[in-house]
């Protein structure tokens, strides 16, 4: 995030706020986090240790995309991306399959989107001001 022009770090800022904090919330109390996501827990006795897990995965993300320099940073956008979508498609399938109610599908889909729509806006940003350079370093 070091060296990103004050738009691209404020998104990259969001997505890290929102992933680190939901994370660090599961991760000390799961069993809160699965009743504010409407997951039932009698049903799901293997979930808190899910949720810790997803949890440490999103507090690394968030730890390394917020001390990665520029030359990192988009991959490291990238692979937040990828799991972000990820985790929208799996909890549909997961509704879908009825594993879910449409209420707690829609709660774990918001909680990814939440951090995959300001990512994926500095992605895109790095990706154009990067192609820009490019195009500029040409014509010089």
């Amino acid at each position: 995030m070091r060296g990103q022009s004050w738009y691209v770090a404020l998104l990259i800022g969001l997505m890290c706020l929102v992933r680190f904090s939901l994370s660090a919330v599961g991760y000390a109390d799961p069993s809160w986090l699965m009743v504010q996501l409407n997951i039932p827990i009698d049903a799901n006795i293997q979930m808190p240790y899910i949720i810790r897990v997803w949890a440490i995965r999103d507090i690394v993300l968030a730890i390394l995309v917020a001390i990665a320099d520029r030359s990192t940073v988009k991959t490291l956008l990238l692979a937040c991306i990828a799991i972000d979508a990820t985790d929208v498609i799996s909890a549909h399938l997961s509704g879908v399959a009825g594993l879910f109610n449409a209420s707690e599908t829609q709660s774990l889909q918001l909680t990814a989107i939440a951090a995959l729509v300001p990512e994926s806006i500095a992605f895109a940003l790095l990706t154009i001001r990067k192609t820009f350079e490019s195009i500029q370093v040409e014509k010089n």
